[in-house]
């Protein structure tokens, strides 16, 4: 049976930890960010997934922002109009009673897709900081559902971040509660680190054996791991996500100048492999998203 043609996220812009002090190319004001949107969907892209950025800085716009809303009306006006937008959930926290009030109106902003973790981790990494190791991302399933509602309200299909094997089992239980809706889309977020399931084949087969067929599923990984794993996606059928977000370099030591470098380097290992590319309008048929 023919794969699916596979579809590209580019992930421009990245949460805290990106920012002009990582990579002098990391898209920040809101011009970048479109024409980030625009080389990226000429390259092979057919979804962007953003953060907010603060423009002087490139590092997280703090919450709340008008940056993502601008983000949307700016693409939808651009020669990018086409392209797939998914929206951050992540990111910078603020107190939970303020975060939900956040979050339900950046259900409104008439995006595609938003991501949707699955689940509380400890942090990626602690970069030598032993502060880091105090830190907890929580995602309670009272909130997953919560946020989840408001998507469905909303038109937004969520995409759900699985960060460990076991919050396969939260997404399946909650698709037989009638929170989440299926075809499920999810993606696998393999950061290692002391948190999150590690970047290598056997744990992506083993992911994908745990789901079911009619779900859709992709795979992001950090650094050098990024182009390896997303080799490993392209032969197992599923979809790629890459950018800025996960990975700054092109190829040791040579940093990326535009995410639709890390898109064009896909899409040419996809090409090797007989892996057609989606564009926008496919992929909306395969997520099952409206045109």
């Amino acid at each position: 049976m023919a794969r699916e043609k596979l579809i590209i996220t580019a992930a421009l812009t990245g949460g805290e930890f990106i920012s002009r002090a990582q990579t002098p190319h990391v898209p920040a004001t809101i011009d970048e960010v479109i024409e980030e949107c625009v080389k990226c969907r000429k390259a092979g892209a057919s979804v962007v997934h953003l953060h907010a950025k603060d423009p002087e800085t490139g590092g997280s716009a703090k919450d709340p922002n008008p940056v993502l809303k601008e983000y949307v009306k700016r693409i939808r006006e651009s020669e990018a109009s086409d392209l797939i937008i998914n929206i951050t959930t992540g990111g910078g926290r603020v107190d939970p009673e303020k975060m939900d009030e956040i979050m339900k109106e950046r259900m409104t902003f008439k995006q595609d897709l938003s991501s949707l973790n699955m689940g509380s981790l400890n942090l990626w990494e602690d970069m030598g900081l032993p502060v880091l190791r105090n830190v907890i991302f929580g995602n309670p399933v009272s909130t997953i559902v919560k946020w989840a509602g408001w998507m469905y309200e909303n038109n937004v299909k969520p995409e759900l971040e699985i960060y460990d094997t076991g919050q396969i089992n939260t997404a399946k239980r909650l698709v037989a509660e009638g929170s989440l809706k299926e075809p499920l889309h999810i993606q696998f977020v393999m950061f290692g680190g002391l948190s999150c399931m590690s970047p290598d084949l056997k744990t992506l087969i083993y992911c994908v054996d745990q789901i079911p067929k009619n779900w859709t599923w992709s795979v992001c990984a950090p650094g050098r791991f990024e182009m390896e794993m997303a080799t490993g996606a392209i032969l197992l059928g599923g979809h790629v996500r890459v950018g800025m977000e996960d990975n700054i370099y092109l190829e040791k030591g040579v940093l990326a100048k535009s995410n639709a470098e890390l898109v064009a380097k896909v899409v040419r290992i996809a090409k090797e492999l007989q892996r057609p590319v989606a564009t926008p309008d496919e992929a909306r048929e395969i997520l099952g998203l409206k045109k």
